[in-house]
């Protein structure tokens, strides 16, 4: 008989041998506990649990100086794609701040909740790491301090409003 093919025995005799290891140490006799001389159990501190990471919400800029007032319409905001993908993932995160069944083309759905809509808009671009900020009309959106830009995400007719149609302005600096 050939030693290959006793291999996967031996190893695992070896390793569960290696497992039932038991010792009891000779340096000192066993005292009952209780008496004089017997060893005394000493708690040892529980470890502080380590704070789990807690990942910050926003881009964490301070406010940007900016009135607000006066921001001019550019062709095309930075943010827009972004912008949309934060409505795509309101829409597929909260349906029930959407009526499916009332379009108004596209993916522009009936709001039924402006302001939970817009909250939940601004939360999405927070975890994208954008400051963001509402006044249920408008929402600012910057990662940097020198500008923000204004987007209307929602129509009069009380629809979401996506891509190019919703960018407004861009402020310099930032307002906020």
């Amino acid at each position: 008989m050939s030693l290959w093919r006793w291999w996967p025995l031996v190893v695992t005799v070896m390793a569960v041998s290696g497992c039932y290891h038991s010792s009891k140490s000779s340096t000192a006799p066993e005292v009952p506990a209780g008496q004089a001389g017997a060893p005394v159990s000493v708690p040892s501190p529980t470890p502080a649990p380590s704070p789990s990471p807690v990942q910050a919400l926003g881009c964490g800029l301070p406010p940007g100086g900016g009135s607000g007032a006066g921001c001019p319409y550019l062709d095309y905001g930075a943010f827009t794609d972004d912008i949309n993908k934060a409505i795509a993932e309101a829409q597929n995160e909260h349906p029930e701040l959407f009526d499916f069944n009332d379009g108004y083309g596209g993916l522009s759905w009936r709001v039924l909740d402006r302001k939970k809509y817009y909250d939940t808009v601004k939360f999405n671009l927070e975890r994208m790491g954008y400051c963001a900020a509402h006044d249920l009309e408008e929402i600012g959106v910057k990662n940097v301090n020198r500008f923000n830009e204004q987007f209307q995400i929602m129509s009069s007719f009380g629809y979401s409003r996506w891509g190019a149609g919703s960018y407004r302005a861009t402020c310099f600096p930032a307002w906020f």
